[in-house]
């Protein structure tokens, strides 16, 4: 390296080695400060690793190998030495991490195994490894050697870091102080991960723990059950009836207690719960008394000596949003349940009372969790056999509240979470504050949105709207109306309650046991096999993981904030209590935000397609949906203005690949997803708009329904394409058309108001895999119906075209297809006409009005070919065509959209564009004079940076077109036609 006069700095070659071993090389590393001491390790296609110093060689000139390095058994993927080159990992194909002692060539490698796929690195930072695989994840292992223990070939995974979708991390960074790793994934996202927190995120040691200690004279107590009162402080119960406080010693780092008070009720059993703000705890005993305490002595203890007649079992304590100093206390006995309240408000006398008796629906139920929306008078249970019920509170804000009125559910939704119970139930925040807020509701506006987490390992979101001015209070339990969540039930309705599933997602093999919604954070609380764990849902990370023993034992949490920068975690374990206490940030590279780009898709994505809101004026967000290969469905928006788009929602709920989109608009925006195993979902899209503006402020994405199958399930049948609607706005009966991969074509309804699906139209035709379908709606003259043809496309090159408008109309008129829904009315035997238009696969295809006789048809080929044809909008018959241009693109196209007429500046011309695997995005323009063919020319093209695309759509605003290009990656285009 040289610089010259000029100051460009100018690199000559200094040497070439070629190594005396001629394999092909799949990496490579240096180490070495100067040519005389410079090193190479090489990983070869054979399964070795070369060690060679550029400097030694032999007879011939070739590089003589030092060393090689066998064990792996596949090709090695990289090579990196350690930061005083006397240790080597490698990575391989086999998923093993091999660490080499370079300084004693005759011991044996460490061998690491843990990751699910290939290993594409593994970095030295301190006494980690940090690796990085096809599997999605970063790892972290610990591999300090023990001195004692020559023979240890095993390590630690400290940390699984899985934030990025689909397939493969490719790529790492380690900071110079080894304080943050950042990761680069498939998916274009880039995260950063925290190495200085590790040891502070998995509490594996009661070393790490807080352990109390028992008052003098009191040793040999037995402690049965403990509140919180902060995160530094905690009150417990003893087998003797005594209550202890336990205050953290700052300089023993234990508890020390002291004793409060002594009450022989409570000798024996005690159970025991905290408010959130800790200035409340209530105790129950054995034979039904209550005790409510303050531990900041803010009002006088009250004792209820029979609020039950039998043992109180548990315990929940709800602060008042509207009331400071008012409490919620529903208390669980054997066979009876009962609501109180508790006012506070007069220190000196403060009020009890026993409102309700919470009666069971008619099966068998035990509740065990419970949220409260104060201001509609409504409580929210959980319980073991996994029903969800909703109890509406009568008299509940008046002056002159009833004392022990028995209530029964107004509506349950059974086996939410499967067989396992609901452990926790939280009421959003926001939503609470947007309801305390309003002075007089507007109950048909209203919505709450709460999460329940269950022993299933999943948490669900759910929506529930107030119809109805005038709450129903059922008198009996018959009168609850009941939902089933495992036949696909997303909503269920009372006359004044709708109970809509948002969301469903499993984020653990174990149990979620409670929710904590903070800084606008969702935290989920768990345990996996002996260990506790906190999991940001928000961001998808897990925050800290405690060995505790398992879920069965009393425990609590606690935190200020998100980060756990003041937290608490207790628990009994062996009748002694521990806690993990967090007080302020305990690494100096915590970074406010750890998500640096977000993601993409993590693989091929399959399916694009805009949102077509024209209609809501030329500002409306520019919206569009993705799906592919990862299963992931996202909702964008793109802002011109900023060439930029934002991820509004991510969803997974399918199994198998998405294939296909499809919007449809009618009384709501439904969208359509449907791809591997015949999976076929609708959801329903709300755009949170800001205040006198177009700008959105989120979307909420309602997993609406599932289609039933009605293939045989062991053929992995995909659906191929879909096409959509409106029939009827009024009743909400939307049409979708959809293609299967074993040539069968299916046409269904959908209906908004009983939100189910089904079957109108089968058949097959075509002898080969169906690849495209769409539709045209042909305006019918005053008084009469519009036709709707339906064209459909396979591998053979054929297209098709199917006029059955009069029998299905006359099925949706006259039939009650829901009845049903499997068994299709009409069956498909030939269409009206066809036309080859292709050699083989036809890829891409659609249809629109050319004028008033005839249609366009535009289609794209495996054959790399392109062509229109123009068809009779009466008799199907080709009236024109079909004129194909061979060789439109170097290979198969794979996207094709015919442009709005306004983009055509010609009389008699349309403009259709083509996108194909040579990333080429070209314009032709059709154009059909009188008495002259059909002809298509090619009028404009540009290079897409998108590799493999494999779909394409376009959305007109104005004289601008938007389109996009989605497949390994996403890139959007401007295009207005000349002048």
């Amino acid at each position: 390296m040289e610089k010259k006069g000029d100051g460009v700095i100018h690199l000559n070659q200094i040497v070439h080695v070629q190594c005396e071993i001629r394999c092909i090389l799949y990496s490579a590393r240096f180490f070495g400060t100067s040519l005389a001491n410079l090193q190479l390790a090489s990983g070869t296609v054979f399964n070795q690793v070369h060690l060679w110093n550029i400097k030694d060689r032999n007879d011939q000139g070739l590089g003589i190998v030092t060393r090689e390095l066998v064990g792996h058994e596949g090709v090695i993927f990289g090579v990196r030495f350690s930061h005083d080159g006397c240790t080597l990992a490698s990575v391989s194909d086999d998923r093993t991490i091999r660490i080499w002692d370079l300084a004693q060539p005759a011991s044996s490698p460490r061998v690491i195994f843990g990751h699910d796929a290939r290993i594409w690195d593994a970095q030295f930072s301190g006494k980690y490894v940090v690796s990085i695989s096809e599997d999605t994840t970063c790892r972290v292992w610990y591999v300090q050697k023990d001195v004692d223990d020559d023979n240890n070939h095993d390590s630690d995974c400290v940390a699984c870091w899985d934030a990025h979708a689909g397939k493969n991390v490719w790529s790492c960074a380690i900071s110079p102080d080894n304080g943050v790793v950042a990761t680069g994934g498939q998916d274009s996202g880039i995260r950063l991960w925290s190495l200085t927190s590790i040891n502070d995120k998995n509490i594996d040691s009661d070393d790490d723990l807080v352990t109390v200690r028992l008052p003098d004279g009191m040793e040999h107590e037995e402690l049965r059950n403990f509140a919180l009162l902060g995160t530094n402080s905690l009150i417990s119960s003893a087998l003797t009836g005594h209550f202890l406080k336990f205050d953290r010693d700052q300089s023993s780092n234990n508890m020390t207690g002291t004793e409060l008070f002594q009450d022989p009720d409570f000798r024996g059993y005690c159970a025991l719960q905290h408010s959130s703000c800790g200035q409340l705890v209530v105790a129950g005993s054995m034979h039904g008394a209550m005790y409510l305490y303050s531990p900041h002595q803010a009002f006088t203890s009250v004792k209820v000596p029979a609020a039950h007649e039998q043992k109180i079992i548990e315990i929940a304590i709800h602060n008042s949003h509207a009331h400071a100093n008012l409490y919620y206390v529903v208390t669980f006995a054997f066979g009876e349940i009962f609501f109180h309240i508790f006012d506070a408000s007069t220190p000196d006398q403060p009020v009890f009372k026993t409102l309700y008796q919470l009666m069971g629906p008619p099966e068998r139920t035990l509740i065990l969790s419970t949220a409260i929306v104060e201001s509609q008078a409504l409580l929210i249970c959980g319980s073991r056999e996994s029903a969800l019920l909703l109890y509406r509170l009568p008299k509940f804000h008046s002056d002159s509240p009833l004392h022990r009125q028995p209530i029964f559910p107004t509506l349950q939704l059974r086996r939410s979470h499967g067989k396992q119970s609901i452990s926790s139930v939280l009421v959003k925040p926001s939503t609470l504050a947007i309801q305390q807020n309003s002075d007089e509701a507007d109950a048909n506006g209203d919505a709450v949105t709460f999460w329940t987490a269950g022993r299933d390992g999943c948490y669900i979101e759910y929506r529930l709207q107030f119809l109805d001015h005038q709450p129903v209070y059922p008198t009996s339990a018959t009168e609850c109306v009941t939902g089933v969540a495992i036949r696909g039930e997303t909503t269920t309705r009372s006359n004044d309650l709708l109970l809509e599933k948002v969301y469903h997602n499993k984020v653990t093999r174990g149990w979620l046991e409670g929710i904590v919604y903070v800084d606008d954070q969702l935290l989920l609380l768990g345990f996996y096999r002996k260990s506790f764990f906190v999991y940001n849902n928000t961001k998808r990370v897990e925050l800290i993981s405690i060995a505790c023993g398992g879920a069965h034992r009393r425990w609590h949490f606690h935190t200020k904030d998100a980060n756990l920068d003041h937290a608490v975690f207790a628990f009994i374990r062996r009748q002694q209590i521990f806690a993990y206490i967090s007080e302020g940030s305990q690494s100096k590279d915590q970074f406010k935000e750890s998500i640096m780009q977000q993601g993409y898709h993590g693989r091929e994505t399959r399916a694009l397609q805009y949102f077509d809101n024209t209609q809501d004026g030329p500002e409306a967000p520019l919206l569009f949906a993705t799906a592919g290969e990862d299963t992931l469905l996202r909702i964008h928006q793109y802002i011109p203005e900023e060439s930029r788009y934002v991820t509004h929602s991510v969803l997974r709920k399918h199994t198998s690949v998405v294939k296909c989109l499809e919007w449809s608009k009618g009384n709501e925006t439904l969208l359509f997803s449907a791809g591997g195993k015949e999976q076929f979902r609708c959801w329903k899209l709300e755009l949170l708009k800001q205040p006198s503006s177009n700008t959105i402020s989120g979307i909420n994405c309602l997993e609406w329904a599932t289609c039933p199958i009605v293939g045989d399930k062991r053929t992995e049948t995909r659906i191929m394409d879909l096409t959509s609607l409106v029939y009827d706005t009024k009743k909400g009966i939307h049409l979708i058309g959809a293609v299967y991969s074993d040539a069968m074509i299916r046409i269904w309804t959908f209906n908004e108001i009983s939100r189910k699906f089904a079957l109108v139209v089968d058949g097959t035709w075509h002898s080969k895999c169906i690849l495209q379908i769409d539709r045209c709606v042909i305006p019918g003259n005053p008084g009469e119906q519009d036709r709707v043809l339906f064209f459909t496309s396979a591998t053979d090159g054929r297209v098709a075209i199917w006029d059955i408008n009069d029998d299905l109309h006359s099925v949706l008129t006259t039939m009650d297809v829901e009845v049903d829904p499997t068994n299709p009315s009409l069956k498909l035997t030939e269409p009206k006409h066809s036309f080859q238009s292709h050699m083989n696969g036809v890829n891409a295809l659609q249809v629109t009005p050319w004028d008033e006789r005839t249609l366009l048809v535009a289609t794209g080929g495996e054959d790399n070919c392109v062509a229109v044809t123009l068809i009779d909008a009466l008799t199907a018959a080709v009236v024109d065509g079909p004129v194909l241009v061979p060789g439109a693109h170097a290979s198969s196209v794979t996207g094709l959209h015919i442009l709005n007429p306004s983009t055509s500046t010609l009389p008699n011309t349309r403009q259709v564009a083509t996108v194909a695997i040579d990333q080429r995005l070209n314009i032709w323009q059709v154009t059909k004079n009188p008495d002259q063919p059909l002809q298509l020319k090619l009028i404009n093209a540009a290079f897409a940076d998108v590799p493999d695309p494999s779909t394409f759509d376009c959305l007109q605003r104005g004289d601008v077109t938007y389109m996009a290009i989605t497949g390994i990656g996403l890139q959007s285009f401007k295009y207005k036609s000349a002048p």
